[in-house]
């Protein structure tokens, strides 16, 4: 064979054999499709280069099978409007085509949904200066397969749901009149549907036998990079997303422009802040014709005869770069000539600002919002803007003060802006299970964690690369964003890694410039070091390494000294046994929503035998009712039942007794295992518990339900959360009749204030609100974020007190008298520890907490001994056309602490957000409580009225009326 013709064979085998090495990564497009995937996105523009096509004008039909060519495009089924973005199941229940899909057991009715191709359709007019110009269809997010037609022309196919496809489409658009837009979409598990899981045996425990669950596998989905929680995971086996999920745009682009801006705060010093921002210029060039590196081997950068980057760009250009305040000022300008080269430049310029205004977290000083404003020029003349929120601060991580145990250690301590504090955290899930993702959804959401005390969130790794919204609120809001990849307790060797790439590198460079992101994280549960993780985290943290060096990073969580526990004990084994954990990624206890909700969405015929939960026979009877179960399983129902059994019979109880013991049984876990870990400060140095909102109405661990109503457990951690805190360190909750408790307080601080000439008080009652015991101490509570210890003493039991509680309350007032914190507890003197080996195993190791059949139980031993209260309404202020804020006067008109305060609002279809619930109130006492209602039925909201109750307390009602 001549020398070249082997050359030229040899090129041609290795060209083949590196297509086949991206084919196998990847559900390649048939060869008459171009794979649409890039790792480029396309930055948004500002004024008429930007042009929306998401909201209403789309029509939204199926095939039992997609197109073979573009003739059978108009052979679609059941055309009818919608809006974008949306799910399939959303549209069919918005257009009252099906019922409501989380309602009793209508999710059958969507079981066909994922089996069929869906096509989008739109017109759109051409853009007026769409000549000359780049044209960049842009869609933010499809789930998941995808091809594109416009004006009949396919212009190729897109596989990953976080990002993308974005075509250049200038070439395909009419001179004018209306161009047409066609969406296929087709579900992740296309072809490889699941066994439905009511199909599946049960083993003797009455669970389902998931080995038996053939086909699409949540927890192993192959070459689908798509979060498990919305792909029949685990609570969520009914459903699986398709669609079209964010929205759609286009962006006029001039040949000259910029691109993918990214600000940083380098440092703060002297009262200036340094910035730095680089920007990409293209010149006679698009992102979309790069490639981010080659897959098949070969050198990347090397000299093969032609010099790169030294064709100079032919233009006079120079860029204009502003600094803008909340007032719309402008506080740092500069414009400078820039050399561009062919292709693409990168613009690096540093800026300095003086006396800048900080973005600090929720409770540590304002969350200040600048803007900046980056401006190309071409011969003067101004050809592409850019524009996006900068918000000042620096946020670092350094050792925490415990000892260091393992290989893998991270530092844990945050600081930002120079200053040191426990990061108060709460973990995440998406807000819908099938993606009806609206801003309002987000900001009840978000505005009740900032009103919790929440400092971080973390976007668990088991949802989402989440909405542009969730990053623009938190940036307002000051909370942190901790953001995991969409990995979640699986291996990924068959992630196509093309496909994985330009998803992660979209994300990055989407993300970066929001200043409440504040770690990268690779995802929940899952081992970074497998052999089947590998070339996924290398992809990942190689692109984290070249487009954002600036935030902190973890490969996994739990991993490098954070945790993630589940244990059923007393709470206060958090103290002993997490004391050198520098930090808590997830923790939580189980507990049911309101009974409103189970009203509304299950059969109340099966509200019956619900002491029975445990049983494996329990399914028999309750078909809706486990529907709305999280994981259910007689295995995990016990720890949730025997946290209610202290608060009230569960042996038959009513709807209504058991959502409520087991929020209130819930919530104290939440306390103490909070203030426990708080006051572990400095060596625990963070704590996100688990979790704050459920993505569909069901009983799982959460602050808050679907339909967006704070529980229990969201008030007793929000007590915790509050900047200063009095905490009693009680060393269990469970003693016997006769023992000494002893007792200590902890208060811990976060703000930058003193609390000079404090007073504690700390006192005792008996079970009928009789005090017992009283003691008083001074406090200075020092500046910044501390902790102060003040030990009381004990207290020792009467030996004839047996199955009762005891009421232990501490207060903190500043020197003027004012209540700063209260917090309140009520352990319990047990006959059972007078069993000597019950009592060695409790007292000496954490042992799964006991269920208390005949009592005490803490409800009807408080309504024994009666108060009352009075309401009076002190304003109604509509937020929007669906939320008000009504603040309201509370009082003890009686001689006996009310217990267990809460606020509600009857009559109506609501979700409510308090200042505070399910409280203590000192006989005389008088509380001011705002609430944040959400009506989530008008029709029934003049039937609405106020009313406040406590457990030794009738309800009083005031009515509110028509709003």
């Amino acid at each position: 064979m001549h020398p070249k013709s082997h050359r030229i064979k040899k090129l041609l085998v290795g060209l083949w054999f590196g297509w086949l090495s991206v084919a196998a990564f990847a559900q390649t497009a048939p060869p008459e499709e171009k794979g649409l995937w890039s790792p480029y996105r396309i930055t948004p523009r500002v004024g008429a280069q930007h042009i929306d096509l998401s909201g209403e004008g789309w029509e939204l039909s199926h095939r039992d099978q997609p197109v073979a060519n573009n003739s059978e495009l108009a052979d679609r089924k059941d055309a009818f409007k919608i809006s974008v973005p949306n799910s399939i199941h959303w549209a069919y229940y918005k257009a009252g085509k099906l019922p409501h899909p989380y309602y009793a057991k209508n999710s059958d009715q969507y079981k066909w949904v994922d089996e069929k191709a869906w096509y989008y359709r739109r017109t759109f007019p051409t853009p007026v200066n769409a000549a000359g110009n780049h044209v960049f269809l842009c869609f933010d997010g499809i789930d998941y397969f995808a091809k594109v037609w416009v004006n009949n022309t396919l212009v190729g196919s897109h596989e990953g749901m976080f990002g993308g496809p974005s075509v250049e489409i200038s070439k395909l658009l009419k001179a004018s009149g209306d161009n047409e837009l066609v969406v296929e979409v087709r579900a992740g598990n296309w072809g490889n549907k699941a066994t439905e899981i009511e199909n599946l045996p049960r083993t003797s425990t009455g669970e389902y036998d998931m080995s038996k669950r053939k086909g699409f596998n949540p927890r192993a989905s192959g070459k689908i990079i798509k979060p498990w929680v919305i792909s029949g995971g685990s609570g969520c086996e009914m459903f699986f997303s398709v669609g079209m999920w964010q929205g759609v745009r286009l962006e006029i682009v001039p040949p000259y422009h910029l691109e993918r801006p990214f600000l940083t705060t380098t440092s703060l010093s002297n009262g200036k802040a340094s910035l730095h921002l680089s920007c990409e210029v293209l010149a006679e060039t698009h992102s979309l014709n790069l490639q981010l590196h080659p897959w098949g081997n070969t050198q990347i950068h090397h000299y093969d005869g032609i010099v790169p980057g030294t064709s100079p760009a032919n233009a006079a250009l120079s860029v204009l770069i502003e600094l803008v305040d909340k007032s719309g000022k402008v506080v740092i300008t500069q414009e400078k000539p820039f050399k561009a080269f062919q292709g693409r430049t990168w613009l690096e310029e540093d800026l300095t600002v003086p006396n800048p205004k900080l973005w600090h977290p929720n409770g540590l000083g304002e969350s200040y919002l600048y803007s900046m404003r980056v401006t190309l020029k071409k011969d003067r003349q101004v050809v592409d803007r850019l524009a996006f929120p900068v918000g000042i601060r620096t946020i670092e991580r350094v050792a925490t003060a415990g000892p260091r145990y393992a290989d893998r250690w991270e530092n844990w301590q945050f600081v930002v802006n120079g200053q040191k504090f426990f990061v108060k955290g709460m973990n995440f899930t998406p807000q819908d299970v099938l993606l009806d993702l609206p801003k309002e959804r987000y900001r009840w959401t978000l505005e009740a964690a900032k009103r919790m005390g929440v400092q971080l969130i973390r976007i668990w790794g088991g949802g989402l690369l989440e909405s542009d919204y969730l990053y623009e609120i938190c940036n307002e809001l000051g909370l942190m964003v901790w953001q995991d990849f969409p990995i979640g307790n699986q291996d990924t060797p068959l992630y196509p890694q093309p496909i994985w790439e330009s998803q992660v590198v979209q994300n990055i460079v989407r993300l970066r410039n929001h200043p409440s992101l504040a770690v990268w994280c690779g995802g929940n549960e899952f081992n970074p070091y497998s052999h089947g993780n590998a070339a996924t985290l290398g992809i990942l943290e190689r692109n984290l390494d070249v487009f954002d060096k600036s935030r902190l990073y973890v490969r996994t969580t739990p991993d490098d000294g954070s945790i993630h526990t589940y244990p059923d004990m007393d709470p206060a084994w958090y103290g002993v046994g997490y004391r050198y954990e520098p930090w808590i990624s997830e923790t939580g206890m189980h507990s049911m929503p309101e009974a409103n909700l189970f009203y509304e969405t299950v059969d109340n015929k099966e509200f019956v035998g619900l002491g029975k939960m445990w049983s494996k026979e329990f399914y028999q009877g309750h078909n809706e009712f486990i529907h709305h179960f999280t994981e259910y399983g007689p295995g995990r129902v016990p720890r949730m039942l025997s946290r209610a059994s202290h608060i009230a019979d569960i042996t038959d109880p009513t709807i209504e007794t058991i959502t409520e013991a087991s929020q209130v049984g819930a919530g104290e876990f939440y306390q103490v295992f909070s203030e426990k870990m708080q006051g572990n400060y400095p060596v625990t140095t963070g704590l996100m518990p688990w979790v704050f909102k459920r993505h569909w109405p069901v009983i799982a661990i959460q602050m808050m339900d679907w339909f967006g109503n704070a529980g229990a457990p969201y008030y007793f951690l929000k007590r915790t959360y509050e900047p200063t805190h009095i905490a009693v360190d009680l060393p269990r909750l469970l003693w016997k009749p006769g023992e000494s408790i002893t007792l200590a307080t902890k208060i811990t601080h976060s703000v930058p204030k003193a609390v000079p000439n404090a007073r504690i008080s700390l006192r005792i009652y008996d079970d009928s609100f009789k005090p017992l015991w009283q003691q008083e101490r001074a406090a200075n509570v020092a500046a910044g974020t501390s902790v102060s210890e003040t030990k009381f003493g004990a207290y020792a039991i009467p030996a004839d007190y047996r199955d009762r509680f005891l009421f232990v309350v501490a207060e903190l007032r500043d020197a003027a008298g004012k209540l700063l914190s209260r917090s309140f507890y009520y352990p319990r003197s047990l006959s059972k520890l007078e069993e000597a080996d019950f009592y060695q195993q409790y007292v000496s190791k954490p042992i799964p907490w006991p269920t208390l059949e005949k009592g005490p139980f803490l409800k009807p031993v408080v309504s024994k001994t009666g108060t009352t209260l009075a309401l009076s309404v002190r304003s109604n202020e509509p937020l929007s056309a669906e939320s008000s804020r009504i603040r309201v006067s509370v009082s003890n008109t009686g001689k006996t602490p009310a217990f267990m305060t809460k606020v509600d609002v009857l009559g109506t279809k609501r979700a409510i957000v308090a200042s505070d619930n399910y409280t203590w109130l000192a006989p005389g006492e008088t509380q001011e409580i705002e609430l944040d209602v959400l009506w989530r039925e008008p029709a029934t909201r003049k039937n609405a009225s106020l009313t406040v109750s406590a457990w030794n307390a009738s309800a009083t009602t005031a009515k509110l009326g028509q709003q």
